[in-house]
């Protein structure tokens, strides 16, 4: 049980070596003391002669050992732990030659044997601090004795008893001391490294997010961010952290949210990378302030995953729905035909028979629709150069439908630059958007007139295709449903169309959303990776955290 109790684990060898560093001035000091107490008046009264010869000695050895012993400390030649016990055991040593010299336990030297021991105890390991509280008291004993059989009365075997008891009680403290503060020292270090490590987590975790976050302080600059919102922000120098240069929309917003305490729902169009997203605020004290933490939630991600769940049901369903619709539906159509041809149909009967057909021929055009879904192949992946490609779309386009090109115009870059898509599907899916727009884009009974524009966003990491119109637009209350299956706001419409061009682009991995333009009316866009983002995945961020200094 008492070995349990006083084990002495392995003492830090960092610790040892900066409590021997104050312990070398200390031994210095002491030094020159005792030589100038040796060599001066006091030592000049030393009676018999061998003792003066002896105090002398001691005092110059114990100059030459404690500049040595720091001479040592301080190049590191030896171990902490082993040129601690050698430097302990000369002081003991020498310090009662000397205090024999100077009248034994009456000089009060014996202090420092004290002082000494205590050290030990708490750098050295529990059997080692016994010794040599055991060697003082030794040490004492014998220089009573001899101060005794001199005649020196100052000295009794009393005051050794006291010296040697306090030797070892202060060696048995100073060693329960010096765990206890090493276990203190060791777990504090532990709570530590766990801080430390937790930290590097959340960083991690931040700086993964796809949501943007960043921290604003009082004074509207930038003081945090992450990769995403590095991004969303337009890839700012990290010289620049003023939230008005970067992004003056969000701090629009921002200054609003401060002084109503809310803040729209609406998304927020960042122009500087064209990226539609939502703003989320919240309260952080600190940064010499009122801080701003802030959540750039892109709306491409938030409709994408909730896109997908519907997507994994009407998958399952639309083969068979397909297919037990369009028997009957030809039938009926077949049907219709027959009865149209027949020579004594009335007026009613034919404009009757004409209604059925009209609506058949929507049907089918829904079932047509559902079933390119369902045996939708998977993208071929190619490199395309999507400039000259979408004005060979545009071209194409315009002779279908006989468009002047005023009515279809292409704003692209005209020099090469390489995306990685499936050809065929893109435009398929550009194609359906054209066409949606110019069936609902009509605004005052004018037909509408479309843009095709191809811009870099977020870094010049992807490229925005925005199919754009001059229309009405589509009413904030029903955004959110365009790209839902069978939703429509036309009497014609199947309410596939949407559906199907963003099941199109979601499998070239070129999310479809739809992006408020100001002075514009319906916007929608397209984002192509560029090739050498996919293939070389090269991180563009060099600093993406902004730190306060």
């Amino acid at each position: 049980m008492f070995a349990k109790l006083f084990h002495n684990s392995a003492v830090d060898t960092h610790l040892i070596h900066r409590s021997l560093n104050f312990l070398a001035f200390f031994r210095l000091a002491l030094a020159v003391i005792i030589a100038w107490a040796a060599f001066g008046e006091i030592g000049a009264s030393l009676e018999p002669e061998y003792k003066l010869f002896l105090a002398q000695s001691g005092a110059l050895t114990y100059v030459m050992a404690a500049i040595a012993f720091a001479l040592f400390q301080y190049r590191s030649w030896h171990p902490p732990d082993e040129l601690a016990r050698f430097s302990i055991l000369t002081d003991i040593v020498i310090i009662l030659l000397i205090m024999h010299c100077f009248g034994g336990l009456g000089s009060g030297l014996a202090v420092f044997l004290i002082f000494s021991v205590a050290i030990a105890g708490l750098l050295l390991p529990i059997q080692t601090a016994l010794f040599l509280a055991a060697l003082i008291s030794l040490g004492v004993i014998i220089e009573t004795i001899l101060n005794i059989n001199s005649g020196n009365a100052n000295s009794t075997i009393l005051q050794a008893g006291i010296y040697g008891i306090a030797s070892f009680v202060t060696a048995l403290a100073a060693s329960l001391l010096g765990r206890w503060g090493r276990e203190y020292q060791l777990l504090a270090e532990r709570r530590h490294s766990d801080l430390a490590g937790l930290e590097q987590v959340n960083d991690l975790i931040i700086r993964r997010m796809r949501s943007g976050v960043l921290v604003v302080d009082s004074d509207f600059e930038i003081r945090q961010m992450n990769q995403s919102a590095w991004y969303l922000l337009g890839s700012p120098p990290s010289s620049e952290r003023r939230l008005k240069v970067i992004a003056p929309p969000l701090l629009d917003r921002l200054v609003q949210w401060r002084n109503s305490g809310q803040s729209e729902e609406e998304s927020l169009l960042l122009k500087s990378t064209q990226a539609a997203v939502v703003p989320q605020f919240v309260k952080l004290p600190g940064l010499g302030g009122e801080a701003t933490l802030i959540f750039l939630e892109d709306t491409s991600v938030i409709s994408r995953r909730a896109r997908d769940l519907a997507q994994a049901s009407l998958a399952r369903l639309s083969a068979s729905i397909a297919h037990e619709i369009r028997n009957p539906l030809g039938a009926l159509s077949h049907a219709s035909q027959l009865l149209g041809e027949s020579s004594d149909l009335s007026k009613e009967d034919a404009r009757m028979i004409e209604i059925i057909g009209n609506h058949t021929a929507r049907m089918n055009d829904i079932v047509e629709n559902v079933l390119k879904l369902s045996r939708r192949e998977r993208a071929t992946i190619e490199k395309v150069n999507i400039s000259q490609w979408v004005r060979d779309l545009a071209n194409e386009f315009r002779s279908q439908h006989d468009l002047p090109q005023v009515r279809l115009k292409v704003e692209a870059p005209k020099s090469e630059i390489n995306v990685l898509v499936d050809p065929s599907q893109l435009g398929q899916a550009v194609t359906n958007l054209l066409e949606n727009a110019l069936r609902h884009a009509v605004k005052d009974d004018q037909p509408p007139s479309l843009i095709l524009r191809l811009s870099p966003i977020r870094g010049q990491r992807e490229m925005a295709l925005d199919i754009i119109d001059d229309g009405p637009g589509i009413p904030i209350e029903k955004r959110s449903q365009i790209f839902e299956p069978f939703f429509t706001t036309h009497n014609q419409g199947s309410g596939l169309g949407l559906f199907l061009a963003r099941q199109l682009c979601d499998a070239n991995q070129a999310p479809l959303e739809y992006v408020e333009m100001p002075n514009a009316g319906a916007c929608f866009r397209i984002l192509l990776q560029r090739q050498d983002t996919m293939e070389d995945r090269i991180d563009p961020i060099r600093r993406v955290s902004f730190q306060s200094g």
